[in-house]
C-alpha cells in the first residue's frame, strides 16, 4: 500500500534536497510528490511504500510531520476524459478526493495516486 507523508518545514534552501538525501540513505523511494511554498513555509507532499518507516525517519531527523494517511494507484488509458470519467465514478459513490498525483506516464496509460475519505469505497468504483 501506498503511504502519503505532508511534511512543514521552513522555506529556505535545501530543504527538499535534505529530505531526497535523507530518505535516499535509507532506502526509501519516492513514487511522487509536491512542494509548495507560502508565506515562509514549505509544504512537502511526499508518496512512498508505507512499508518502508519513511514518516519515522523524518520525524527522527528533525522534520515535521504533520500527517500520513494511505493512499491509493489508479491506472487510466492515456486519452481525453478518462480522468473526468474516473473521478465521476468515486464521486457517484460518495468517496472525495483531497489530493491527486501523477505518478507515472507512459505506454498509452497514466498511472495516479489519489488520496480519498474513503478507500474501500473508491476501491468499489
Amino acid at each position: 500500500m501506498l503511504e502519503e507523508i505532508t511534511v512543514v518545514c521552513e522555506d529556505q534552501p535545501g530543504k527538499l534536497a535534505e529530505v531526497g538525501e535523507l530518505l535516499g540513505r535509507h532506502g526509501v523511494n519516492i513514487e511522487t510528490l509536491s512542494a509548495t511554498t507560502h508565506e515562509g513555509r514549505g509544504v512537502i507532499h511526499l508518496v512512498v511504500d508505507d512499508d518502508q518507516d519513511a514518516a519515522e525517519i523524518l520525524a527522527s531527523n528533525g522534520f515535521h510531520v504533520e500527517g500520513t494517511r494511505q493512499v491509493m494507484a489508479a491506472t487510466l488509458e492515456d486519452r481525453p476524459g478518462e480522468l473526468g470519467a474516473f473521478c465521476r465514478r468515486l464521486a457517484d459513490a460518495g468517496v472525495a478526493i483531497s489530493a491527486a498525483y501523477v505518478m507515472r506516464r507512459g505506454g498509452g496509460e497514466t498511472e495516479l495516486i489519489f488520496a480519498v475519505d474513503n478507500l474501500e469505497a473508491a476501491k468499489r468504483a
